[in-house]
């Protein structure tokens, strides 16, 4: 006669609490969430989640500069037990690194505090890791893509380059004047927008403003002003 297999226990700190480092600190409960969509793309180092809720509220879960994961049995019906973070500095994090069998630089990143790892327990269908510098949840389709583009502009940007932010919540990223002005614009562009539309116009005749618009799912998802300024002015 088979055995039931033994369910995964909790790890249980010095004072008999249970060890839970979930997803918590977003603010979200993902316990019974179904995965709806999964989004990825290894170049761009992005993976995102469309997670339904028990509440039936539809949310995304955005992780930025992923440099890797694996999603295992992913089918027809996907449904979380639960989300986990491990990070520096906390008990279980090299435990968690070698029970996936993480690459050996992988594990001295999320060690050192540059990378986080990120455990998916299934109670149905999807289970596995993401490796990745951060998580963000959204609940609107342009808040994901708003702070996507905040982490990545930073990410992006090279010296001499600066992000800000105007009201309304649209970006303003300062750059160097120069021929090589429009062709950072591009690279840029290619990168965030992840092959959505995207245009790009020229607001002044110098071509030292241009404003980057990207649309996704009919709806201007986000909005950057790049304007060029004279070296050490």
């Amino acid at each position: 006669m088979d055995r039931e297999p033994t369910p995964a226990l909790p790890r249980v700190g010095p004072l008999g609490d249970r060890l839970f480092p979930t997803m918590a600190f977003l603010n979200v409960p993902v316990h019974d969430a179904e995965v709806t969509g999964v989004r990825m793309d290894r170049e761009k180092m992005f993976l995102q989640l469309e997670l339904v809720l028990p509440t039936r509220e539809t949310v995304w879960l955005d992780f930025q500069g992923a440099e890797g994961w694996s999603l295992e049995r992913l089918g027809t019906q996907n449904v979380l037990f639960d989300i986990r973070e491990w990070r520096a500095g906390m008990d279980g994090a090299a435990e968690s690194c070698a029970q996936w069998a993480l690459d050996a630089g992988w594990t001295q990143k999320v060690l050192a505090g540059e990378l986080a790892l990120y455990e998916f327990e299934p109670s149905v269908g999807m289970g596995g890791y993401v490796v990745a510098r951060a998580a963000t949840m959204a609940r609107t389709w342009e808040e994901s893509s708003l702070q996507g583009v905040s982490i990545e502009l930073d990410f992006l940007l090279k010296p001499g380059w600066k992000r800000t932010m105007e009201d309304g919540g649209n970006h303003v990223v300062t750059g160097p004047a120069g021929p090589e002005f429009v062709s950072e614009i591009w690279r840029i562009a290619q990168f965030i927008t992840y092959g959505d539309y995207m245009s790009l116009e020229k607001l002044d005749e110098a071509g030292h403003v241009y404003r980057l618009m990207s649309r996704a799912r009919k709806h201007i998802a986000f909005q950057v002003t790049f304007r060029a300024v004279a070296q050490g002015g």
